[in-house]
């Protein structure tokens, strides 16, 4: 990671928690309800804000891709999701105090959007998985209005279609499930062209809540090992992101720890 990043943002009374540099990158540090005041705050003022999570695959992402490292540190607000994120604070002599995930985050957001006639659209996964996930919450929550519903698997003209759909939908959220960095990406070439508000990289998400990939149960969750339940269901896939990635993570904040690249 590059040392030389933009600054945190400044703590306002709008956000509650506090910023934390973790990794090199600033980090709000806050609870779940907190997250989601936030956000759905920014969509009902019209507020532009891109929401990312970062975990530990993501940071290995980041130190090989230089242009998905400099969209994170363009952003205002990122959220620490893991248990490794965790292990990188301490390492660096923090204690984030909170683990906001996009997975855990998504059905909040959801109650809080109908609660609130906030407009919520998808974007992402396999053909037909993000029209599950959109049929289960809404079955879920009845007042929630999922009003833009594409797979991510888009061809150009399809693209701009989908852009111009969720435009015209009025969506005040957009949930973008691509995986990293494509998601990220994405969202920084086509932003200038999207009218919603507050859009959100969620990675798999609308695989767990189509009902398509079963998500780790509680306690694997409780105990932070939601990484190693998605290891032993899909071993080879996830081989090189856990069995391979942890150990460079690791080694990586400790390098970053001694090298005062940390700091």
């Amino acid at each position: 990671m590059n040392a030389a990043m933009k600054p945190a943002p400044i703590f306002t009374k709008r956000t509650a928690g506090q910023f934390i540099r973790v990794m090199g990158l600033p980090f709000l540090d806050c609870s779940l309800d907190d997250a989601t005041s936030l956000i759905t705050e920014a969509a009902l003022a019209k507020r532009q804000q891109n929401i990312f999570f970062v975990n530990a695959h993501c940071v290995n992402v980041a130190a090989r891709d230089d242009e998905y490292r400099n969209i994170l540190c363009d952003e205002e607000f990122l959220f620490a999701d893991g248990a490794g994120m965790e292990l990188a604070a301490l390492i660096e002599g923090q204690k984030l105090n909170h683990n906001v995930n996009g997975t855990d985050l998504f059905p909040v957001i959801c109650a809080a959007a109908a609660a609130k006639g906030i407009r919520v659209a998808l974007l992402g996964a396999s053909p037909g998985i993000a029209q599950a996930c959109a049929d289960n919450m809404t079955q879920e929550l009845p007042g929630l209005e999922i009003v833009s519903v594409h797979d991510g698997y888009l061809q150009a003209d399809d693209e701009r279609l989908a852009i111009d759909a969720i435009n015209a939908s009025g969506a005040d959220i957009l949930f973008v499930a691509k995986g990293v960095p494509m998601q990220e990406h994405w969202i920084r070439v086509h932003r200038s062209k999207l009218q919603t508000p507050v859009i959100l990289g969620v990675g798999a998400l609308f695989d767990f809540y189509s009902g398509a990939v079963p998500r780790a149960p509680k306690l694997w969750r409780r105990l932070r090992a939601e990484w190693a339940y998605r290891l032993l269901r899909e071993p080879r896939r996830m081989f090189r992101r856990y069995i391979l990635g942890n150990p460079e993570f690791l080694l990586r904040a400790l390098w970053m720890r001694v090298s005062g690249y940390a700091d």
